[in-house]
């Protein structure tokens, strides 16, 4: 009878001991045997954090999902603050492996005691589980997380589980993650910062809405407090430390992102921390870069000429802010390397990156037709071109200022600008080479652009953009070798340098551009560095372009509109040649010398003769049918091919000036047409042996007729009110 109440007895303390060891042999069960999903594992993307080239933080761009997350372990973690969080959240963090069985049965018991939740017993595993797969909060979620938390625990260390936390924990609104947060609230890496801020950010995962510093401060100072305690009675720190942290103050204010650049990654600025946010432009123009990269990323750019052209930009566009002058993009290029050194974007979307956007480059483009000219020896830049009005299948291009040259060098051409010579220029060397050069030089998608544009293409017919622009620009700097233009240095692999040009065009065309007095007008600093420029004005006032350059930098600096309407504001050479001039000058203060030896001669060949004559109609020669009779007409010839004749007109004072007229002829130059103007301004045109009819006005006027060849003369009229007379000096 004894020994079978003995029997029950084992036997009922053994199937106790198994129904209470039950529970914790299916717990080690399930963290041995139930697979943990790998793709929990895998982080977040984290923020685009852009460094220069020298490693210095530019700016930091959110992830897609519009989260702030910036890892740590690039940033670098603080001893203080995950000393902090584990005196907050988790004093076994070191001693358990994923759960704290210790603190979980405390738990119970005052929860049994207290008929309700008093306190928890999550790990900082257990909350890193739960930040990687968020769940409905209960008994089930909570085991969950215990069985996945010893799984981590097996096979993370706990350095690693550690930062995987600071980098995944919320720390108010959209930051995420101790990294960002370090520069949201404290305007510092993680690394820098004091005793009182780690115990700050330490509180922070706890309750982020209601303990955000901004708006609760009363209750975030207390956390803090609670925290430092912690940290003393767990002996990280002393007494006096803790005094000194908790007397510090509240220095956690909402700052915007980002706010990096200039600011080395080890620096400490009072306690206050780097308070201000620069405008730097630079976020559209990484939105590219953004979608392709995360985490980290070192470029080429230099954080000071970044804020310097940013700047530049900013004043420009501040300057002409009632022409409606809105937006602007920079680009500068460091030319040996081929790399980019700047990229602003300023006043448009903060998703539309301007250095991109393709526009109508004005006249740009014309050094290209030019050196493309050069390098097939279809002319030189002594040439002689005309600027004579012309037209093409119904196409009559006029120049900004409506009037014309008559016969130039291509060198005086390329200089002004002119659009009639760079078409006939264009139309000399050919579409196919001319656009052919232009895409070796960096400007993709000319020759798609050429067959559309045909002839306009040298004053504007075809779009690029900024960094295009740039690009060929520099790629004459470099006497023509191309480069692809770096922005990303661990992209860089091999970028061979192909010859787009010969080295005596692309001097010949910087020699045509480097004038000293044409860049004085603008910018005395920028003419002292023998500073090669060319503007562009796009059709309709639309677009304003200036191209720079020197032997080290390429500036291409561009200003527009929002809805891309023309404004009368927007010329190159008053809006965008200030800028690019002057940040030019700033940012290459040394300038260089181009190799002069490798200039062509720009000599002016003297044009043919070509003289004036001047037909004086006789009083009784007006009348109704004014010109029918030239024969019964009294006149003179003056030779004018030297510019340098002159003639008076007394008019007849008995006689309407209105049927006062001249008839204007010449001769000698090519048997073409003539084109006859006043000041500039069109007074017609003619076969070579006929007549023009001119009805002055009282005052001096300067003609000038100008053959189909390019060769003209000019000759300067007096017209005086008096008796009838005319005479020649």
């Amino acid at each position: 009878m004894m020994m079978t109440f003995a029997r029950r007895r084992r036997r009922a303390l053994l199937i106790s001991a198994v129904v209470g060891a039950a529970p914790f042999l299916a717990f080690a069960l399930a963290v041995r045997c139930w697979p943990y999903p790998g793709s929990l594992a895998r982080a977040a993307r984290p923020s685009l954090l852009a460094l220069d080239r020298a490693g210095v933080p530019l700016t930091a761009l959110a992830s897609p999902d519009g989260a702030w997350r910036l890892p740590l372990d690039e940033l670098g973690m603080n001893p203080l603050l995950e000393r902090a969080l584990i005196a907050a959240e988790d004093r076994r963090f070191h001693e358990h492996h994923g759960v704290d069985w210790i603190a979980a049965l405390s738990a119970c018991w005052q929860d049994a005691r207290n008929l309700r939740c008093v306190r928890g017993a999550s790990t900082i595993t257990m909350q890193l589980q739960r930040l990687r797969d968020p769940r409905a909060r209960g008994f089930a979620t909570k085991l969950r997380e215990a069985v996945r938390a010893c799984q981590i625990e097996r096979s993370m260390d706990k350095a690693a589980i550690l930062r995987e936390y600071l980098e995944r924990a919320p720390f108010g609104a959209n930051v995420v993650g101790a990294g960002a947060a370090s520069w949201r609230w404290f305007g510092r890496p993680c690394a820098s910062l004091s005793l009182a801020q780690c115990a700050l950010l330490a509180a922070l995962p706890q309750n982020p809405t209601r303990l955000r510093p901004d708006r609760h401060p009363a209750e975030a100072t207390a956390r803090r407090d609670r925290i430092l305690a912690a940290m003393e009675e767990s002996g990280d720190i002393d007494q006096a430390q803790r005094l000194a942290a908790q007397a510090e103050p509240m220095s956690a204010t909402w700052r915007p992102l980002p706010q990096f650049e200039g600011i080395a990654a080890d620096e400490v600025d009072g306690a206050d921390g780097h308070t201000g946010r620069t405008e730097t432009g630079l976020d559209p123009a990484l939105c590219d870069l953004a979608a392709a990269r995360s985490g980290r990323v070192v470029t080429t750019l230099d954080a000071a000429m970044q804020r310097a052209a940013c700047a530049s930009a900013r004043r420009a566009l501040d300057g002409y802010a009632g022409a409606t002058v809105e937006v602007a993009a920079v680009v500068v290029i460091d030319n040996t390397a081929g790399e980019y050194r700047a990229l602003v974007s300023l006043g448009g979307p903060s998703f539309q990156d301007l250095t991109r956007a393709r526009r109508s480059p004005g006249s740009t483009l014309k050094p290209f037709i030019y050196a493309a000219a050069f390098a097939a020896d279809a002319c030189a830049p002594g040439s002689v071109v005309s600027d004579t009005p012309g037209g093409w299948r119904g196409f009559a291009p006029a120049d900004f200022d409506r009037a014309f040259r008559g016969s130039q060098t291509a060198a005086e051409a390329l200089a002004e600008s002119r659009n009639l010579p760079a078409m006939r220029v264009l139309e000399l060397v050919g579409l196919a080479r001319a656009a052919g050069t232009m895409e070796a030089v960096g400007l993709g998608g000319m020759a798609r652009a050429a067959e559309r544009a045909g002839l306009s293409l040298a004053i504007g017919g075809a779009e690029t953009s900024a960094r295009e622009l740039a690009e060929a620009y520099a790629t004459l700097a470099r006497g023509g070798g191309h480069l692809s233009t770096l922005l990303v240095v661990d992209a860089a692999g091999e970028r061979p340098e192909t010859v787009a040009l010969p080295a005596r065009a692309c001097w010949q065309v910087i020699h045509c551009l480097d004038g000293h007095e044409r860049t004085a007008e603008i910018c005395a600093e920028a003419a002292r560095l023998g500073v090669a420029w060319k503007t562009g004005t796009s059709s309709g006032h639309r677009d304003a372009w200036c191209a720079a350059i020197t032997p080290r930098l390429t500036v291409v600096a561009w200003l527009g509109t929002l809805s891309g309407k023309g404004t009368p504001a927007l010329v190159g050479v008053e809006v965008a040649a200030p800028l690019a001039l002057s940040l030019i000058a700033a940012l290459d203060p040394g300038g260089g010398s181009w190799p002069e030896a490798e200039f062509a001669a720009v000599e002016r060949p003297a044009p043919p003769a070509l003289a004036a004559t001047l037909v004086i109609t006789s009083p009784s020669a007006v009348g109704s049918a004014v010109g029918s009779a030239v024969g019964s007409a009294v006149g003179f010839s003056v030779g004018a091919a030297d510019g340098a004749a002159a003639c008076e007109v007394v008019a007849d004072p008995d006689v309407p000036p209105e049927r006062q007229r001249l008839a204007l002829r010449c001769r000698g130059g090519d048997a073409g047409a003539r084109w006859w103007f006043d000041a500039g301004t069109p007074l017609g045109s003619c076969a070579a042996a006929e007549t023009v009819w001119f009805a002055p006005a009282p005052g001096r006027h300067p003609l000038r007729v100008i053959d189909a060849s390019g060769h003209a003369a000019c000759v300067e009229l007096l017209v005086r009110g008096g008796l009838a007379l005319a005479k020649a000096r």
